[in-house]
């Protein structure tokens, strides 16, 4: 069974951690080096426009960017499964770049093995 984690947000169509993102991911990775049976699946998504986030390879990219900073961190690569749910639909239907920003992330979950 998956838990759904802190997702890692991202500006309108870019891949770049954020620096405000950092701490998340250094306390992932704390957590799964304390914790050897969590295996973690990420997720890329994009908001709901036709604007900078709508090119199709903008979540795997994302989802590569989180992954590297895990196995940065001392996370081994085994222990992080990627998905592919673009498919999704965005968290927030509306124009407002709040609700857009919501959906411009890569979603975090964790299992336990």
């Amino acid at each position: 069974m998956w838990t759904a984690m802190e997702s890692v947000q991202f500006e309108a169509g870019r891949a770049e951690l954020q620096s405000k993102c950092v701490d998340k991911i250094e306390k992932l990775a704390a957590w799964m080096k304390h914790d050897r049976h969590v295996v973690i699946g990420l997720d890329g998504h994009g908001d709901d426009t036709t604007g900078k986030d709508s090119d199709p390879t903008l979540g795997p990219r994302r989802v590569q960017v989180v992954r590297d900073a895990l196995i940065a961190a001392g996370v081994a690569p085994g222990r992080i499964v990627i998905g592919d749910f673009r498919a999704q639909p965005a968290i927030c239907r509306g124009a407002a770049e709040d609700c857009l920003a919501l959906s411009r992330r890569v979603d975090v979950h964790a299992t336990r093995y």
